[in-house]
């Protein structure tokens, strides 16, 4: 169910020309029918070159991974570890782990068919490649339903309420109503904020599709790959959080390093998550999401374990 995907997703998804195009999943998988979206190319800040399926999107997607500064939070990158990337996207955190840690094995998750090509032709970009999963990780093993947004593809969720909140917050955000100078400048440079008031604009912005998706644990992971230490765990899943965290057996904590994980869930949640990790031997950081700026109650938990050196 989770072997790593070639470049062309060969045997997994029949890809077809064009944007709207719809193909069944793979032979004997439980994923529903899914629309196959283009991939495009853009240029990153320096010049590297990765593959995409909203240009937009990875110019806030960059803004939030590479501005944050990992060091500040205790986060240490060994340039040999071992690394999970939970709802990778198409793979930009990956991407930044190899810019510093060109011996790491990186370990990919994404759920949504159409980012997982892009993540799979990104992640064989890399030197050494990662590795791409057609998984979405939670609390055990089975399948899962998404709210996928083929316009603003990091926002899919399988909470839909919390993709809603999300939702607001970057219509608010849109709307020159909220958000720092950083974001509104991006907003801006895409154009976006001019065609807010666009109801055909943003119906179709935030058109949403129901797919359903296989589901894996962490510690089911950590036993298929033979995995003993890991050395960051980045969870981005736009509301899971909780869930993937449950999929880790008691005896596979000792294991995990360090944690970065995105919490969707307000600050009741976030307080208990914070002191879980306390209790589990951790030291936490937090921070704000940019999106807690348009109203999204979003933010960024670090966790190291004490006396871990990585």
């Amino acid at each position: 169910m989770s072997a790593p995907l070639s470049l062309t997703l060969a045997g997994e998804f029949r890809t077809l020309p064009g944007i709207g195009r719809q193909c069944p999943p793979r032979c004997g998988s439980k994923l529903s029918w899914i629309t196959i979206l283009a991939l495009v190319t853009k240029a990153l800040p320096g010049g590297r070159e990765i593959s995409c399926i909203n240009p937009y999107e990875v110019d806030f997607s960059v803004h939030e991974i590479f501005s944050a500064d990992l060091a500040a939070h205790g986060i240490a990158l060994p340039h040999d570890g071992l690394f999970l990337d939970v709802g990778a996207n198409i793979g930009l955190f990956s991407l930044r782990l190899r810019e510093k840690c060109p011996a790491a094995r990186i370990l990919a998750y994404e759920p949504m068919p159409d980012v997982l090509r892009a993540l799979a032709e990104n992640m064989g970009r890399l030197a050494p490649a990662g590795e791409a999963y057609a998984l979405a990780l939670g609390a055990e093993p089975g399948t899962a339903t998404f709210d996928y947004f083929p316009g603003l593809t990091a926002m899919s969720s399988s909470h839909p309420d919390v993709a809603e909140k999300m939702a607001d917050g970057i219509r608010a955000i849109m709307a020159g109503a909220s958000g720092s100078a950083e974001v509104r400048d991006l907003v801006e440079s895409t154009g976006a904020d001019e065609r807010a008031t666009d109801g055909a604009y943003m119906e179709d912005l935030f058109r949403r599709q129901r797919v359903t998706v296989d589901v894996d644990t962490v510690s089911r992971q950590l036993t298929r790959h033979g995995i003993e230490r890991v050395d960051l765990l980045k969870v981005d899943t736009e509301g899971a959080e909780l869930d993937v965290l449950a999929g880790i057996a008691e005896a596979d904590w000792p294991k995990i390093s360090q944690l970065m994980v995105e919490v969707h869930l307000g600050d009741e949640v976030l307080n208990d998550l914070a002191a879980d990790f306390e209790a589990r031997g951790y030291a936490i950081s937090i921070d704000r999401h940019p999106l807690a700026d348009g109203g999204a109650a979003v933010s960024q938990i670090y966790a190291v374990r004490r006396g871990d050196k990585p």
